[in-house]
């Protein structure tokens, strides 16, 4: 019923740039991450990810 799938050698270029391109963006992060200054590390960590004013269910609808 089932039958094995037979591929050419060109396809497998396919697989082989998506996982290039996803490491490369991976490792670049990663990289830029690591070289990051002192500075921008406890600016990103001061910035506000959430509201600090609270909004009550009333005022909502």
């Amino acid at each position: 019923m089932f039958r094995r799938l037979l591929f050419d050698d060109w396809v497998m270029i396919f697989p082989l740039v998506a996982f290039i391109t996803a490491s490369s963006i991976y490792a670049t992060l990663t990289w830029r991450a690591l070289r990051m200054r002192r500075s921008q590390v406890e600016h990103f960590a001061r910035l506000p990810f959430e509201n600090e004013t609270t909004v009550s269910l009333h005022e909502a609808e």
